[in-house]
């Protein structure tokens, strides 16, 4: 115990890789149990950590709907989902989180895009500038890949008219029972 503090939480949310790679556990844990050597030598508090999306992100996919592509008065292209901000995305304000979109026209040309929500609110923009296929038009399917952490609780209100996510589970076919 070091003056008191027998345990620190360093929170958590360890990092995964959504459109670009993340940083190792092996790399986190160097820099934590450096830190924790710096400041309290051999007399480190218990630590505790909080693994976050780094368990849930990868077993979610958000599945959605282009709505509709439009060229905007400023001359870029428009392509709007059926699932915004507001439906589970917020942690796209200021592209603070790039998932990674798949959509069955990958492997065509690509051109940048805004890509925004439903929603008539002026922030239901996921992204300013996102490479998707040029080809891609309303009724495509599009994935948001690792969508598994918060996305279900971020969109458990209706916003604007729009129900929140229904959110499916599917057992895996290699999936182990136990008990």
């Amino acid at each position: 115990m070091v003056g008191g503090l027998s345990t620190l939480n360093a929170g958590g949310g360890f990092p995964i890789g959504y459109t670009t790679d993340a940083p190792d556990l092996p790399a986190i844990a160097g820099v934590i149990t450096a830190a924790l050597t710096r400041h309290f030598g051999a007399a480190a508090p218990r630590l505790v950590v909080e693994p976050g999306r780094l368990l849930v992100a990868s077993a979610g996919t958000l599945r959605c709907e282009v709505v509709a592509v439009r060229t905007g008065t400023d001359g870029r292209r428009w392509v709007y989902l059926d699932v915004g901000r507001y439906g589970g995305l917020a942690e796209t304000e200021n592209e603070y989180i790039r998932y990674r979109l798949r959509t069955d026209r990958d492997g065509d040309p690509l051109g940048d895009a805004v890509v925004a929500g439903p929603t008539c609110d002026g922030d239901d923009v996921l992204y300013q500038r996102y490479p998707l296929p040029i080809s891609l038009a309303a009724g495509d399917t599009v994935a948001i890949d690792a969508a598994g952490a918060y996305t279900a609780s971020y969109a458990s209100t209706s916003f604007n008219g729009f129900p929140p996510l229904p959110t499916h589970f599917r057992e895996a076919p290699d999936a182990v029972r136990t008990g």
